[in-house]
């Protein structure tokens, strides 16, 4: 199946297709392409089966840090989980596109603890930088339980 597999990637503001707007809400994730996301996708058969953005600091007009990174939204489509995609899709962004000198945040969801842990994040909650801990209440108030994980290569 993984030889079927083609990878695409664009910034938000490029995408000139709504496809990958409606993989995310038709498999259950909430949040939204933002015109500065790069978006990296998978498809088999030309169907958007895998999917996660990544953001900038210097994007969100943040200096706090600059060799920062958040991923954002890793999601697999419902009747293509527990196959792999988001691994193959994952190694390939921290392969390819996490250099040394970066550090990649994500929000994990509790269940995904272990899938982060398993490809070298770390919990960062304490080490965080403060506007990604302002992020993480606005996420508990809202009822969304997650962990701020980092990975350095």
């Amino acid at each position: 199946m993984k030889s079927n597999i083609s990878f695409h990637s664009a910034v938000g503001k490029e995408l000139q297709s709504p496809d990958l707007g409606r993989f995310y809400k038709r498999n259950g994730h909430k949040g939204r392409i933002q015109p500065y996301d790069h978006c990296i996708w998978l498809t088999l058969e030309k169907e958007i089966v895998a999917a996660t953005r990544l953001s900038t600091i210097e994007e969100q007009n943040i200096t706090e840090l600059s060799e920062l990174i958040i991923l954002r939204g890793l999601w697999v489509g419902k009747k293509h989980r527990g196959l792999g995609l988001g691994s193959l899709l994952l190694n390939k962004i921290l392969t390819q596109q996490i250099t040394p000198e970066v550090t990649l945040y994500c929000f994990a969801y509790e269940s995904a603890i272990p899938f982060y842990k398993k490809h070298g994040f770390k919990t960062a909650t304490e080490s965080a930088p403060s506007f990604l801990l302002q992020k993480q209440k606005t996420y508990y108030s809202r009822g969304s339980k997650t962990q701020i994980m980092a990975y350095n290569r």
